[in-house]
């Protein structure tokens, strides 16, 4: 697979290492709304290394996993009807642009998985794999969690079909 790409448009943070925030993470608790500490417990619950947060009031931040699969969490909808933190979360891992996507190849790929979407910046030369998930109403922190998972699992083979290998 290529190389990942690392840097998200909001990133701009320092990078360490997974702090206690698995620690804070309560599979039950029931959220309507996240902040950039509830975005870390969710990477940190799953072992995964979080590699960058966002500035000081952006609900961001980056993370790996074992297999080396860079992904990016980021807050939505934030501070919207009175309600504080972000009210979606934006699942993205993103990779270099593969020679044999085309847009068949992400239609393909599209209409083959309905968990996730996956876009192409031809332009930037860039492949990208998305689940948003909607907080509306409250979910429990396990769920959001799965969201991630959903999307992590989904990539693999997403991805041999937009890079046209299948």
């Amino acid at each position: 697979m290529t190389r990942l790409l690392a840097a998200a448009a909001t990133a701009g943070a320092l990078a360490f290492a997974a702090p206690a925030a698995a620690q804070d993470f309560d599979a039950a608790r029931v959220v309507m709304a996240v902040n950039q500490a509830d975005l870390a417990a969710i990477a940190a619950s799953l072992g995964h290394k979080i590699t960058q947060r966002g500035k000081e009031g952006e609900t961001f931040i980056a993370a790996e996993t074992g297999e080396g699969v860079v992904y990016l969490l980021f807050g939505t909808a934030c501070a919207v009807g009175g309600v504080p933190g972000c009210q979606g979360v934006m699942i993205q891992a993103r990779f270099d642009l593969p020679p044999g996507t085309t847009y068949e190849t992400l239609a393909k790929t599209n209409a083959g998985q309905a968990a996730i979407s996956v876009t192409a910046d031809f332009a930037a030369k860039s492949l990208v794999f998305t689940r948003y998930h909607v907080l509306d109403h409250g979910v429990t922190m396990a769920n959001i969690r799965e969201n991630v998972n959903v999307l992590l699992g989904s990539v693999g083979d997403a991805y041999a079909l937009a890079a046209g290998e299948e």
